[in-house]
């Protein structure tokens, strides 16, 4: 591990025993594991906070009618053709409404 810095935290009994274990099951140093458990964190954290951002831009600015209809038919050179159903699930959406 390159330019660690040392850090003490309190973490509760069940976590460490269950970070003990996988360090045991992977034979591995526990900074190791818990480094890799703290990355994969990381990186869940920043793609829900992308997702939220995608949704409230999303929120801001929906689709236009005419995106909608470029996107259905790119779609459909992109399938051949066949029906993707599409249209079926936006009326049903549209029903519920």
């Amino acid at each position: 591990m390159r330019n660690a810095e040392k850090v003490t935290v309190s973490l509760p009994a069940e976590l460490l025993a269950r970070i003990e274990h996988r360090r045991t099951d992977r034979e591995t140093s526990r900074s190791e594991v818990v480094s890799e458990l703290l990355w994969r964190g990381w990186h869940q954290v920043e793609a829900e906070e992308r997702e939220k951002r995608y949704r409230a831009a999303y929120q801001a600015q929906p689709e236009t009618d005419t995106e909608r209809a470029w996107a259905e038919e790119a779609a459909g050179d992109l399938f051949g053709g066949e029906d993707t159903g599409w249209n079926s699930i936006d009326e049903a959406a549209g029903a519920a409404s």
